[in-house]
């Protein structure tokens, strides 16, 4: 957000737009719960009569509000997350979005730490918040009134919101968590400032004014960025997903997507993007669009490079504790680096060889530092490492290749090191694999942990039928560390490679499952190949 721009509440935002433009489009949702029926704009002035349907019902719930309560939502991804998040604001209250995905310790973990007695769920997530009981019998559990009954064309008083931009901007109002992949999650707090810094750098020009594809769930900090915050703060029109899109998402219903509505731009997993340039009928379809954004894992340069032929392809990054990295637009040609904007605090220390971590340092100026909405999150901290590795552009200074997170760098005990996502990638370009895990820490060879596409029984052979694949990528490797025959294991379709809420795997999680058997694999290393399902 420009910081010379008049800031305002988010519910005074919705009102006053309600009244001087009511027929401006908010969002693009679906017509029914199917993409055959396709979509409609919905408007500033229903959307300001939903928000006070929504505040109404929220006090006749659970009345007013005294002391600016916790309320916890988990719900099918559809508009009512800003509904709700709006009436939270206007009644005083602020908002927990779990994710439904949760363990049941993590559910309990985060209403205790967020001191949440009150849990809302659509109809058809209920059962999560029952599945808590008895920990929560005490607690308020509300089901939020259909979809439907904000759309309808019934009249409401307008609830009254007053307060000022000074009064509420340093009020908790939205609680996400991080993802717990090394651990139970964490809470995550963001004031109405802090949400006001949430897109930094080229954000608010790439994304404002434009209809986006969102294809993320509002219960991700990413999908409620782009859903609810960057509508309201610079115009986005985001386009939502009806209730019979798959999870995870194919590039078949994507296409029927691109079909469906008008477009501008969209937001995509690499995976997604991969299937849809492998089909001439789904590139045609997405010929229209402006630009194509990636994030939450790296883009080949094969598939962006079929993108660029007809459009802008863009890398978005960013993390629940960060915020977005602040990204500049960088020439097209170099759509596989990141350009990062100074004023975000982004530096690059030495990592291994000519690869670097970034870290932000807080800015020595409060003013500018209040920008960086990572010192709200740890206000101890000077510096934050991001534990994101890079290496800068051979030629172009300030220009970064992500190569992967500070963890996925395996380090034998001969102190050899080397990148294992990067392996991964190689493998899981092979339509047999789903997953693949590269590990060896202190070991003195590392070992493989294959899962397969195919969910049915393993076959006998098949280390032997993808050991071609495998040694493809030995070829990238240095001797001491290339994998050998015996060092495989294949996952079984009754423990599949643990996943995180973005569909990738939790790399942690995954390697604790199968401790016993990687132990067995280093045990019996020196006999002959034995090749079987773990």
């Amino acid at each position: 957000m420009d910081s010379q721009r008049e800031r305002k509440p988010f519910p005074t935002m919705i009102d006053e737009r309600a009244v001087e433009h009511p027929d401006k489009v908010f969002a693009i949702i679906p017509r029914t719960e199917t993409i055959h029926d396709g979509y409609r704009d919905f408007t500033y002035g229903e959307l300001s009569k939903a928000v006070n349907l929504m505040s109404w019902w929220i006090d006749r719930e659970l009345g007013k509000s005294t002391s600016f309560e916790t309320i916890a939502y988990m719900g099918i991804p559809d508009i009512r997350y800003a509904f709700l998040f709006a009436a939270a604001l206007k009644t005083r209250r602020r908002i927990l979005l779990p994710l439904s995905h949760n363990s049941r310790q993590a559910h309990l973990v985060l209403l205790e730490a967020t001191d949440c007695r009150v849990v809302i769920a659509s109809k058809e997530l209920l059962p999560k918040w029952n599945e808590l009981r008895p920990e929560i019998d005490g607690f308020k559990i509300l089901m939020i009134p259909d979809l439907q009954y904000f759309l309808s064309d019934e009249t409401t008083e307008n609830y009254a919101f007053s307060l000022t931009w000074d009064e509420v901007k340093d009020d908790p109002i939205v609680i996400t968590h991080t993802s717990g992949t090394t651990g139970l999650p964490k809470p995550v707090t963001y004031t109405n400032y802090m949400l006001t810094v949430f897109n930094t750098g080229d954000g608010p020009r790439i994304w404002g004014d434009i209809k986006l594809i969102v294809p993320m769930p509002p219960s991700w900090m990413l999908g409620f960025n782009f859903q609810v915050i960057s509508p309201l703060d610079f115009g986005t029109i985001p386009i939502l997903l009806p209730r019979d899109a798959p999870h995870p998402m194919t590039a078949e219903y994507m296409d029927k997507i691109h079909t469906s509505v008008q477009a501008d731009g969209g937001l995509y997993i690499p995976y997604l993007l991969e299937e849809l340039a492998r089909n001439p009928i789904y590139l045609e379809n997405m010929r229209n669009l402006k630009f194509i954004s990636f994030g939450g894992a790296p883009l080949s340069r094969e598939t962006g490079d079929v993108f660029t032929k007809f459009t802008r392809v863009q890398p978005a990054m960013g993390s629940t504790e960060v915020g977005s990295y602040g990204l500049k637009v960088a020439d097209q040609e170099d759509w596989m680096y990141y350009n990062f904007d100074p004023a975000t605090g982004f530096q690059f220390i030495p990592f291994q060889d000519d690869l670097c971590e970034s870290v932000i340092v807080r800015h020595e100026y409060p003013e500018l530092a209040k920008t960086q909405m990572v010192f709200h999150v740890f206000p101890e901290l000077k510096v934050f490492h991001t534990q994101d590795v890079w290496k800068e552009h051979p030629t172009k200074k300030g220009l970064w290749l992500y190569c992967g997170r500070t963890d996925d760098f395996v380090k034998l005990n001969t102190l050899t090191k080397f990148n294992a996502s990067h392996v991964e990638g190689l493998l899981m370009k092979d339509p047999r694999i789903s997953g693949a895990i590269m590990g060896g820490d202190e070991r003195d060879m590392p070992f493989l942990l294959l899962e397969l596409a195919d969910k049915g029984a393993v076959p006998p052979d098949i280390v032997v039928d993808l050991w071609p694949v495998i040694e493809k990528a030995n070829e990238d490797l240095a001797i001491e560390i290339r994998l050998k025959q015996n060092m495989v294991l294949i996952a079984t379709a009754e423990k599949p490679l643990q996943r995180i809420f973005k569909g990738t795997i939790n790399r942690r999680a995954a390697l604790e499952g199968y401790t016993t058997e990687i132990e067995e694999l280093y045990r019996r290393r020196s006999g002959p190949c034995e090749v079987e399902a773990v």
